[in-house]
């Protein structure tokens, strides 16, 4: 049995960007943004590994680019989330909100448009991987109704020998 969701009403981002007063608009990633989107990832404490450089993010671009978000007022970028769907379920990765900007609505914006994303192309679960010690960010999706797995443990391997 299939199941089918509800996308939420796309007109949710222009609902929101009043109400963070940013003159908010979500567009997808574009190659001249990695400078900008690299240096707010390290602002807020990701840590780039691997695969973030330029040309691992050209290589993700080839992939679903789709997914690969960013949040813009006027000015600058204020907001990214570097979404991943691997034919089952959704993946966010790299959600970052630049310090000035945080619990505006920015991140929920990305996340809820991130999801709709996802949703259209068949995601019935969405995943986010968050560090034990990131309780900003834990509090954040738990927010978002996002459920903690703790009899889950994440193992990964580098392939780059």
């Amino acid at each position: 049995m299939r199941v089918r969701l509800a996308l939420p009403d796309i007109s949710y981002v222009a609902k929101i960007s009043p109400m963070a007063g940013l003159g908010l608009h979500i567009r997808e990633f574009q190659l001249g943004d990695y400078e900008e989107v690299a240096e707010l990832w390290k602002e807020c404490g990701i840590i780039l590994r691997p695969g973030d450089e330029l040309d691992g993010i050209k290589l993700k671009l080839q992939r679903d680019q789709d997914l690969f978000l960013v949040a813009e007022n006027d000015q600058q970028i204020l907001g990214v989330v570097l979404g991943a769907w691997d034919g089952r379920r959704g993946w966010i990765n790299h959600l970052a909100v630049r310090s000035g900007h945080r619990r505006s609505g920015v991140g929920k914006a990305l996340v809820r448009e991130l999801e709709r994303r996802l949703a259209k192309k068949g995601a019935l679960k969405v995943n986010a991987q968050i560090y034990k010690s990131n309780k900003q960010s834990l509090a954040f999706f738990k927010a978002l109704e996002y459920e903690v797995h703790s009899d889950l443990i994440m193992v990964g391997r580098s392939l780059n020998h």
